[in-house]
């Protein structure tokens, strides 16, 4: 990170430290350096796009902690409860460009598009998530909203290699492969809001329903139990804290969250299904067991 050049921005680059040291998996690098060398992609080529996706995904993390206002990323104080906002969402912005500028390293104009491609559609995810705060709680509005928010670096990261290895067929299943894979894995975090604890999670426990964003097994829950009062109260805007409490409990213990996982494992399957295209051996492998380990 401080090699960066961005000298500006020296005081907060020990928080940029800490939220990468603090974990996080790495999944879309990953995704791309096993797509690239099962593809025989040109490896500086490779490495110069995969550290993109890194950096890329870093920059939409501070600007979602920013948008939503998070105290926490990963179990430590996010950028924003730390610096004003102006320079949270500016070194978010920074991020940007960097990651656009090692994308556009690789030299392929494929590439550069898709990247371009992917950002705008992440863009768009959480605007569009933004606009419709609980008005669509509809599963076809969930899914648009996340095929872009999440799906669209995930199917990047994948198309990406087959581009630099100039493999057209290779890229259409590796972007339904990816596709797949960010909506399983954007459905799995989405019930880990109201499965998992904070201490595993690194942030806040019901947090999405806490700031009247409509997940998954919320969606479910509601279309199955319209009778709720908690339900009618919270889609009429009274969201105290006592709603909100026994609302997240009523879809925790339901059978939503369920519902949510099997549809988690349809994508699973799909993304499976398209690395039946790609030739046997340790790259596939892994990426089978990466799909395999969203729930």
């Amino acid at each position: 990170m401080r090699e960066l050049p961005f000298p500006s921005a020296a005081p907060v680059i020990d928080s940029l430290e800490r939220l990468l040291a603090a974990g996080g998996k790495r999944l879309r690098p990953a995704l791309s350096l096993l797509f690239g060398r099962m593809l025989h992609s040109p490896e500086e080529a490779l490495f110069q796009f995969s550290a993109s996706l890194e950096i890329v995904h870093t920059a939409t993390l501070i600007h979602d902690d920013l948008v939503d206002r998070a105290p926490v990323r990963r179990g430590i104080p996010t950028l924003n409860t730390e610096w004003p906002a102006a320079t949270a969402m500016l070194v978010g912005d920074f991020l940007f460009a960097w990651a656009a500028r090692l994308a556009a390293a690789t030299g392929s104009i494929p590439v550069m598009q898709k990247f371009a491609d992917a950002l705008a559609a992440v863009v768009d995810g959480e605007i569009r998530q933004i606009s419709a705060g609980d008005a669509d709680c509809s599963l076809a509005g969930y899914e648009n909203r996340i095929r872009s928010k999440t799906a669209a670096l995930f199917e990047v990261s994948c198309v990406g290699p087959a581009l630099l290895a100039e493999d057209s067929k290779a890229a259409e299943k590796a972007a339904e492969y990816g596709r797949s894979f960010g909506m399983a894995f954007q459905i799995a975090d989405d019930i880990l809001d109201f499965t998992a604890t904070s201490e595993s999670t690194g942030k806040p426990a019901g947090q999405d329903l806490s700031q009247g964003v409509i997940t998954l097994p919320a969606i479910f829950y509601f279309t199955s139990h319209p009778e709720d009062p908690d339900v009618s109260a919270f889609r009429s805007g009274k969201r105290g804290t006592d709603i909100r409490s026994r609302l997240f409990e009523s879809i925790r213990l339901s059978e939503a969250v369920e519902q949510s996982h099997e549809l988690a494992r349809r994508y699973i399957e799909r993304s499976v299904e398209a690395l039946a295209a790609f030739p046997e051996g340790v790259h596939r492998n892994g990426l089978e067991l990466l799909v395999n380990s969203i729930v």
